[in-house]
């Protein structure tokens, strides 16, 4: 359910793209379509082989688009039937992106990115609504929530924690400088042990990505002496 409005969003944003390009298509055939038309109407007209500037004239005037009426022209293009070349009369449209994006009909695509952008906001405004609860309830610092015996995310979501390294993370928080000595981590963790130095860096090690890619949190070393858990 967390993760409800990210995906209505991003429905609702590749529902706005592929209306767009639908759009977009549309416009080209419409555009291919007057071209060629025009072409058609204009050799009634001039039943010849030359293209002419009266025949450019004629053809253009005949356009529907204004938008065509300065870019359109005419070309000659040779093709090859069996051993024979011929030679027809092709219409070009000659227009760029620009005026087939403008040419075309992108009323749903607006309103749908529209509608994506009202989504997030809501959504968002919700979330930050809502968090203060939640946070009242536990401690938050830099972005990782502790709350009811579990870490978060500031967003809600669960960080997945080994039993020892909940523990770790856990001294953490209860410390309101965010920081331990090597020494009281070890008596804690490993009270038994006598040397839990390569232990507590292998600890270290696998829990700072941890940290680090769901908050916004490093853990620092003193020379192996100290840890602190700090603000990037």
């Amino acid at each position: 359910m967390k993760k409800l409005p990210i995906v209505f969003f991003l429905f609702i944003m590749m529902s706005a793209v592929c209306s767009g390009i639908c759009s977009y298509r549309c416009a080209e055939g419409k555009i291919a379509y007057d071209v060629n038309n025009a072409l058609n109407l204009a050799l009634v007209e001039m039943p010849n082989d030359i293209v002419t500037a009266d025949t450019i004239r004629c053809y253009r005037n005949h356009l529907t688009i204004p938008e065509l009426k300065d870019t359109a022209s005419i070309a000659m293009r040779i093709v090859h039937q069996g051993n024979r070349q011929k030679t027809e009369m092709i219409a070009e449209a000659n227009c760029d992106f620009t005026t087939v994006f403008l040419l075309s009909d992108q009323r749903a695509s607006g309103t749908l990115v529209f509608v994506g952008i009202l989504w997030m906001i809501g959504s968002l405004w919700y979330m930050r609504r809502c968090r203060p609860a939640l946070l009242g309830q536990g401690q938050a610092y830099g972005g990782i929530v502790y709350a009811n015996g579990q870490f978060t995310t500031i967003s809600g979501e669960p960080i997945r924690l080994t039993p020892m390294q909940h523990s770790f993370l856990e001294m953490f928080m209860a410390s309101e400088t965010h920081s331990l000595s090597k020494q009281e981590i070890c008596d804690r963790l490993w009270p038994k042990k006598p040397d839990a130095s390569d232990t507590l860096y292998t600890l270290v090690r696998r829990i700072r990505p941890i940290i680090e890619a769901n908050s916004n949190l490093k853990i620092e070393s003193d020379r192996g002496k100290d840890y602190s858990l700090k603000i990037k």
